[in-house]
């Protein structure tokens, strides 16, 4: 089952606090309401109306009620303290960054120096961590190194960006539980929080590059014409054009078809038909849109 986090578990607890609170400012009202209207002066003998008209039972009995509705006030204001209370240590909760914070800070022990060593000495293991080679990690800095998300105003100076960029290669080349933002967060030295946040950076500078590096060959050129003949090899002769192929959604089948059933058997375990849309033949000297 999912686990909540300990803020919203906090924020329910409050939240449920101040229904409790204002259901019980609700009773009391109701009880109040119905005691006060126990006293009907239509149900008194004239002797009692008499008696309580006089100046000194008067007095007096508008003290009593004085009284009570000094009390019901003073109850009033401090069901409102509370809720304020209540209020302001909901805005502190849904605005604090750190909840629980710990008596002793934890150790830091960060990997990232041992990067530099596999770099010069055993590029296998600067391949195995970060999933390219030590000369495609220069290139890639060197071209994301001026763009504008690195570069703030703040008091707080931002990480290298080549620490920026391995950490996000570190994530971006391994999945599953062995990836996860807390064991990154230690192998880096950094906090969690951080990860994200140079993930995030280097993603936009990444997605940024794009128009330069991915681009459509010209079809007279001899990667158009290498495509051609690959797609050729994988498919058949009608489909060497088909250089620019997508596969698309499949199309569950009702059941399993009678002839060559087995063939539409997809990897989703269901019998289904494949969509796949690509260009029309090209003609000589023809532009790819």
């Amino acid at each position: 089952m999912p686990h909540k986090s300990s803020r919203k578990d906090l924020l329910h607890a409050v939240n449920k606090a101040a229904l409790s609170l204002a259901q019980l400012q609700y009773q009391e009202a109701l009880e109040a309401q119905g005691s006060s209207s126990d006293f009907n002066p239509g149900s008194h003998s004239d002797e009692s109306m008499d008696i309580t008209s006089s100046p000194t039972l008067s007095s007096d009995t508008s003290g009593e009620f004085s009284d009570e509705s000094d009390d019901s006030d003073d109850i009033t204001a401090h069901y409102d303290r509370l809720q304020h209370d209540i209020a302001a240590l909901r805005d502190e909760v849904a605005r604090a960054r750190v909840l629980h914070k710990p008596d002793e800070p934890p150790p830091r022990a960060p990997q990232l120096h041992i990067l530099v060593h596999h770099e010069e000495h055993r590029p296998y293991l600067f391949r195995q961590k970060l999933r390219v080679d030590p000369i495609i990690f220069d290139d890639i800095l060197d071209q994301i190194s001026d763009h504008h998300i690195f570069y703030n105003r703040s008091n707080n100076p931002q990480l290298p960006i080549s620490i920026q960029l391995a950490i996000f290669l570190n994530r971006a080349g391994h999945y599953g539980n062995a990836i996860s933002l807390e064991d990154v967060a230690q192998w880096a030295g950094i906090s969690v929080g951080s990860v994200v946040n140079c993930t995030n950076r280097v993603m936009i500078a990444l997605l940024d590059q794009h128009d330069n590096f991915v681009d459509f060959p010209h079809p007279d050129s001899e990667d158009a014409e290498l495509a051609r003949q690959y797609a050729e090899s994988k498919t058949c002769p009608e489909w060497r054009n088909g250089i620019l192929a997508i596969d698309g959604t499949t199309i569950n089948l009702y059941a399993k078809p009678a002839h060559f059933g087995e063939t539409f058997y997809d990897r989703k375990s269901n019998y289904s038909l494949g969509c796949q849309v690509f260009p029309p033949p090209l003609l000589h000297g023809q532009q790819l849109n």
